[in-house]
Parts: C-alpha cells; structure tokens; sequence
C-alpha cells in the first residue's frame, strides 16, 4: 500500500509536467494546422523516402572524392568538384543539407590540391608532370566558375601555379638519391653530386618551358622568364656555395680539375637556358689552385728552415752537407734537378717541395694563375734567401757550439748553392711547368752552363791542388835524394878516410915488422960471428 502510494505520488508529479505541453498542442491544432497541410507535409517525406539512394549518394560526395584523391584518380575527383558547382547554383534557396555538402567538397579540393603538389615533389617524368599541371589547371578553372574579372583571375593564379610548381621541384631538386654512395671517395662524391644537380637543374626549366611557355600571352611570358630568370639565378647561386664548400675541402688538384670540368659542363648546359655561369668559376678554382701549389712551396721552406734551426742548435754539420755526390752526366736535361744539389741535402728536399709545387700545376694548370704564381715564387725564394742569411748571420756568431767552423763554411756553401743553382733553377722550372717553354729552358740553360762553369772552375782548383801536391811531393823527393845524396858522398869520405887510416896503420905494421926482422936478423948475425969467434 505504501509503493502504490508513493506510485500515485510520481505519476501525478508527471502529469503536472506534460500539462503545460499538452496545451501548447492543443493550441497549435486550435489555430489552424488542417489534416491537408499535414498530408502535404507527409507526401514531401513520402518523396523524399523514395529519392533515399541519391540522398544518400549526394551525401557521399566528400568521401568519394576523398578516395578518388588517395587512389591518384584525378579525372573523376575533379568531376565531383565540377559537380560541386552545378549544386551550387541549382539549390539557390539555400538548402542547409546541400551547402553542407558542397563544402565539404571544397575542403577535399584543397586536399586534392596539396597531393597534386606533393606528386610534383617527387621524381617524376614530362609525361606525369604535364598530367598533375593539367589537373591543377583544371581546379583553378573550378574555382573561377561564378567569379568577376575572371581574366585577371586567372594570369594571378597561373603565377601562383608556376611558383609552386618550381617550390616543388626545388624539393625534389635538394633531396638526396636513395642509393648508397658512402663507398665512392670524396672526389668521386663531388662529381656525381655536381651531375645529378645539373641533371635536375635543366629537366626542371626544360619542363617549366614546355609546360608554361606554350599557352602564354605576351604579358605572361615576360612575367615568366623573369620568374624563371630569378629562379635559375637563386639555383646557380647555392651551387655555387656548395662548390666553394667542397672545394675548399680539396687536397689533390686531379679532382680539382675533374670538379672544373663538371662545372664548366653544367655551365655550357644551362646556357641553353641563359644561365651560363662559367665566368664565376674562375675566381674559386683559381684562388685554390694557388693555395694547393704554394701550400706545397710554404712546407718545404718551413722543413728547410726547422732542419737549419736543429742543426744550429745541436751544433752538428752532418745532416747539411753530403760527401757522395754523383758526378754531373754529359747530355742531362736542362729540366732534371742539378747533381750539385746533393751536396746540401736541406737544399734538395726544398727544391723536392718546389717541383711537387709544379706537378700539381701538370694536372690543372689555369691560365690566369701565371701571374699570381711569379708574384708567389719571388716572395717565397726572397723568404728562403732570406732565412740562408740569417742562418748564415747566426753561425758567424762567436758563441756558437759544436761544429762551429763546419757550420759557417756550410752555410756559406749553401748561399752559394741557393744564389747560383737554387734560384734560377726553380724559376726556370715554373716556367717550364706554366707552358713558357722557351723561356724556361733559357733560364735552365744559363744555370747549367753556370754549373758547368763552376764545376770546370773547381775541377781546374781540384787540378791546381793536385799538381802543387804533385810538384811538393816531387820537391821533397829531391830533397830527400840531395839528402842522400849527400849522405852517400860523407859515406865515401869517411870510407875514404877509414881505408887511408886503416892503409897507414898497415904501413906502420909493416914497417914494425921489417925492423923486428932486421933486428931479428942482426942478433943471428952477431951470434953467428960470436960462434966463429969462439971457434
């Protein structure tokens, strides 16, 4: 008894709520909604039940076209937008349902245009990228339907498609190849860095031609050239950097020449579309031929000068000069090295620097470097002359140690070697080496009729020793036979004297013995005459 009467309690609690409601119907039947409206109303939703498949249909629009665009099918997306535009202008009345729709459509236009941008972002061919343009061209046409100025319209949205049509390619132009070039070295990384750029290069303003340059007014050709001037440019500009980059790195001037001569070809192949460049090569590959030649001069010198500071220092001689030298042969090339270099070994691995230096230049020579080269060696060898003289100034000190005599005479040597054999033989030698042929072998030619002279000057002093050794020798055989000479006559007279000494001494003893017989023979006598007395 007491649920059913808490029961009561809630149902009349409800009805007071509908109440309210249940009068507000009765007025709206009161004031005149007949069973003729309502049966209209009911017809309307009748048609419209029957018309449910292209309800729904229209309601998939956005999703179909959404499909179409992921599956690459832009023919018929595009027909849903075109589509799009005709419910447009057939539903004036604003119908909620249908403008709902057609922005959806709208939205996966915009949706439809970054994938056709986005394909233009890959490596695609003439054939693809004339169908993508064709398809934005298509939507740009779309978006035109119903507008004013509809020719100003369309130059301001072909700019815009020629713009993000080089943004594009530039992403593709900058991104790097899939395949693996880590195994190739440095050089060989260059080179193909510097061929797939102008491959790139001149494919994206080969299509930019040939896709805008034919459907173009005079207007709009003009403002495209510029577009495409500015774009070529911009391009050529951070090649360039990357080039100087890279160069920079460099240490072998063979690859240095391979780079030049793939750059001068990107050069020749962009000025098919006037965007010849090969006159801001110069100024980097030069600039580093010079630094790799004279980087070569600047460690021989720095060897040469270390090696006369230890010496110095410790105060030994041995590592300046050498004692075997090879004797100079008859017919040498005025271009080989002089033998006499081999008597300063510091010297020869100095000249060794310079004509590393030279070969170098054998593998790039660059005419406009001549200049800069002699300008480069008269400041080195001033440099290296002027290292001899301290060197020189240094051992003429009284306080040196070690080996101090040996050491003035060796760098007194080697000022010698350096004015006379040194000098004009690597100036000759770098002539020779920039194609100066004629000059370089008559500046050879003077120093090795200069060697000549000198190695004739000291083998007549060599000659000149000898024979006043000869001659002394010859002298003190004299002496020594006058000596003997002299020697063997007072041997004589004392012989001489001996035998006269010794012939008195035997006269004497003849003599004695003489007398002894005749006193010998007296006493006979006398006693014989004594016994005939007797007798």
């Amino acid at each position: 008894s007491a649920n059913l009467a808490s029961a009561l309690a809630d149902l009349q609690d409800k009805i007071k709520v509908v109440e309210p409601n249940i009068s507000d119907v009765q007025q709206v039947l009161e004031d005149g909604n007949s069973l003729t409206e309502i049966s209209e109303k009911h017809r309307v939703r009748r048609r419209t039940l029957l018309q449910y498949s292209s309800l729904l249909e229209l309601l998939e629009l956005p999703s179909l076209m959404d499909a179409c665009v992921r599956s690459n099918l832009y023919e018929e997306a595009l027909s849903i937008a075109s589509f799009a535009n005709t419910l447009k202008r057939r539903h004036t009345d604003k119908n909620i349902v249908v403008l709902r729709v057609i922005d959806q459509i709208r939205s996966r236009q915009s949706d439809l245009r970054c994938h056709l941008i986005h394909r233009l972002k890959q490596n695609i061919t003439m054939p693809q990228c004339l169908e993508v343009l064709t398809a934005l061209r298509r939507l740009n046409s779309i978006d035109l339907e119903g507008e004013k100025n509809i020719e100003e319209l369309h130059d301001g949205m072909e700019l815009k498609l020629q713009v993000d049509f080089l943004e594009a390619r530039d992403t593709w132009l900058e991104s790097s190849p899939r395949t693996n070039n880590t195994a190739l070295g440095p050089g060989e990384q260059l080179l193909d860095t510097i061929e797939r750029y102008r491959t790139r290069v001149f494919e994206i303003g080969t299509q930019f031609n040939a896709i805008f340059g034919a459907s173009m007014t005079k207007q709009s050709v003009s403002s495209s050239n510029s577009l495409l001037s500015m774009w070529i440019t911009r391009r050529i500009h951070l090649f360039l950097t990357m080039i100087t980059s890279s160069v920079n790195r460099m240490e072998d001037s063979a690859i240095l020449r391979d780079a030049l001569e793939a750059c001068v070809f990107f050069a020749s192949s962009m000025a098919r579309l006037g965007g010849d460049f090969k006159s801001m090569l110069s100024d980097i590959f030069e600039s580093k031929m010079v630094s790799l030649v004279t980087n070569c001069w600047k460690e021989g010198v720095s060897t040469l000068q270390e090696t006369l500071k230890v010496c110095r220092d410790a105060g030994v001689v041995g590592p300046l000069i050498s004692s075997s030298i090879a004797p100079q042969a008859s017919g040498i090339s005025p271009e080989q090295p002089p033998r006499q270099l081999l008597s300063h070994p510091p010297l020869a691995r100095m000249v060794n620097s310079y004509l590393s230096g030279f070969n170098e230049l054998r593998r790039c020579l660059l005419p406009n470097i001549f200049v800069i080269l002699r300008n480069e060696l008269k400041d080195s060898l001033k440099n290296v002359k002027a290292i001899l003289e301290t060197n020189q100034r240094t051992v003429n000190a009284p306080a040196l140690r070690g080996e101090a005599s040996q050491l003035r005479e060796a760098a007194e040597s080697m000022m010698i070697v350096f004015d006379n054999i040194v000098e004009p033989y690597i100036t000759g030698a770098l002539e020779v080496a920039l194609g100066n042929f004629k000059a370089g072998k008559e500046l050879l030619l003077k120093q090795m009729d200069k060697v000549e002279e000198e190695s004739e000057e000291e083998e007549e002093k060599e000659n000149e020793e000898e024979e006043g050794k000869e001659s002394e020798e010859e002298e003190g055989k004299e002496s020594e036979e006058e000596e003997k000479g002299k020697e063997s006559e007072e041997d004589d007279k004392s012989q001489e004297i001996d035998d006269n000494e010794q012939q008195k001494d035997n006269e004497v003893e003849v003599d004695k013995t003489a007398d002894d017989n005749a006193i010998s023979q007296s006493v006979t006598d006398s006693e014989d005459h004594n016994a005939i007395e007797s007798s």
